[in-house]
Parts: structure tokens; C-alpha cells; sequence
């Protein structure tokens, strides 16, 4: 086996550790989930064991990640001080409103959660968490930063995204795509309703820098009947001073 294909490999394993949660992940799961022997797939956990990055759950014969992942995490989550400088504004929105409030940024085909602040009422998001993913087309957050993109740069983005967004999320690119105009002329989204999580819905704002690049967006999220119309002005004008403010910061680092 090459070292490439170890390396691949590995990964594989660590992200199907990561997604069996704190009850960990049986070596048998881990041979599917990468595709390997028994004999290679111990070999490959005992190294990541060694290096900090798997340690053994308390169930016998399972695996979680190991602190090393989270030393790791903490340092690549805060690129450019964001999350450092955003922790605060999550903390003054969900104090003024009540609701749940996220740091979103683009990675690749997805959006990924670096941070977020739970509200006083309760609500589901399609992140679930800090580290949660989710492919770029779903939800406000992914729409405003889709609007900010070169328009050749999120097409190809969406086209990659196309099967999944219609049959997870009931979602067709070509709505998406019409409604990035008026997300980019408005500053902000509302996300469109899908078929995932149809009781909620939400706001988010992108933190733009002076050269016209989105290095994230502040969204919240809650129960669709709470969304009134002067609601939905409060958050817009709150949401979009916050990233404004954030954008002037992080031009100066």
C-alpha cells in the first residue's frame, strides 16, 4: 500500500470515528468504512493512536478521536482571528434576541460551522454543531456566500452539489441560482424552505473584507412562525452592523 493511499486511508477512518459520536467506532465498521483489512486497519489506528489523533472509548474494542484533533482544531478554526473576534457578536445577538447564532464559512462544496451560540429557545440546524458540514446551496448562510462569489465559481459549485441538493433537501439549483441577486442586493438571506427542516428558518449576513471576499457569515437560526416581517428587519439591520464591524477588524490583521 502507498503512502498516499495510507494517508487517504487514514482520513477515511478519522472521519467515520468522528461521525459514531462518543460511543465510538468498531474495528469491523472502520475496514468498511475504509475499504481495507483487518490486520491494515489496526496498523493504521495504532499509528493514529500514537500521534494523539485516536484514542480507545470506553466501550472495549471502539474508538473516539483523540485531543490532538482538537489541539489541531482550535488552532485551524481561528484563521485570520475570526473566531476570536466573532465569539462576542454571537454572545450580544443571542442575548438580544433569544435565538441561536452561528459562524459559518465556505469550504470547498460545503459550509462548515467554526462557532455557534445557543439561544434561549430551542431549534435544529442543518450544522448540528461546531465542525457540522453542510454542502453549499442549503441554508441562508450558504446563499449569502454564494452571492458573493464569481459567478462562473459558484455555478460550478452548485452543478457539483446538484444530485444532492434535489434529493436530500428538495432543493433545484436553478432557484437557487435566481435567488442571488436579490441576496446580494438586499445583504442578506433568508434561505429558501426545503424539505429537510421545513419548521425552521433564519437570517445570515457575509463578512465581507475590503477586496470583496466573503470570509464567512453570521447566521441564526429559529422556528419559522417565529420570523415575523419586524423581526426579520430587526435581524437584517443588527446582524449586518455586526459584520461590518467584524469586517473592519479583520481587513486591519
Amino acid at each position: 500500500m502507498s503512502g498516499t493511499q495510507s494517508l487517504e486511508r487514514a482520513f477515511h477512518l478519522l472521519r467515520r470515528i468522528a461521525t459514531a459520536g462518543v460511543q465510538g467506532a468498531a474495528l469491523d465498521e472502520l475496514c468498511e468504512a475504509c475499504g481495507c483489512s483487518r490486520p491494515t486497519a489496526y496498523r493504521l489506528l495504532q499509528a493514529l493512536r500514537r500521534q494523539g489523533f485516536v484514542r480507545p472509548a470506553t466501550q472495549r474494542g471502539r474508538y473516539v478521536l483523540g485531543y490532538e484533533l482538537f489541539a489541531l482544531g482550535a488552532q485551524a478554526g481561528n484563521a485570520s482571528a475570526i473566531r476570536e473576534l466573532v465569539r462576542p457578536v454571537l454572545l450580544r445577538l443571542a442575548q438580544r434576541f433569544g435565538d441561536s447564532f452561528f459562524l459559518l464559512v465556505p469550504d470547498g462544496y460545503h459550509v462548515l460551522c467554526l462557532d455557534l451560540l445557543t439561544g434561549e429557545q430551542p431549534v435544529q440546524s442543518y450544522s448540528g454543531m461546531v465542525g457540522g458540514r453542510i454542502p453549499m446551496g442549503v441554508g441562508q448562510a450558504s446563499h449569502v456566500l454564494l452571492a458573493q462569489m464569481p459567478r462562473a465559481e459558484r455555478n460550478e459549485i452548485l452543478q457539483h452539489n446538484a444530485a444532492v441538493l434535489r434529493l436530500d433537501y428538495g432543493l433545484e439549483i436553478e432557484r437557487i441560482i435566481d435567488s442571488l441577486d436579490s441576496v446580494r442586493r438586499l445583504g442578506f438571506a433568508s434561505g429558501l424552505a426545503d424539505r429537510r427542516l421545513p419548521g425552521y428558518t433564519g437570517l445570515a449576513v457575509p463578512i465581507v473584507i475590503a477586496d470583496g471576499a466573503a470570509l464567512g457569515a453570521l447566521s441564526c437560526a429559529l422556528a419559522r412562525p417565529r420570523m415575523t416581517e419586524a423581526r426579520r428587519k430587526a435581524l437584517a439591520v443588527a446582524m449586518k452592523e455586526e459584520a461590518q464591524l467584524l469586517a473592519s477588524k479583520l481587513s486591519e490583521w
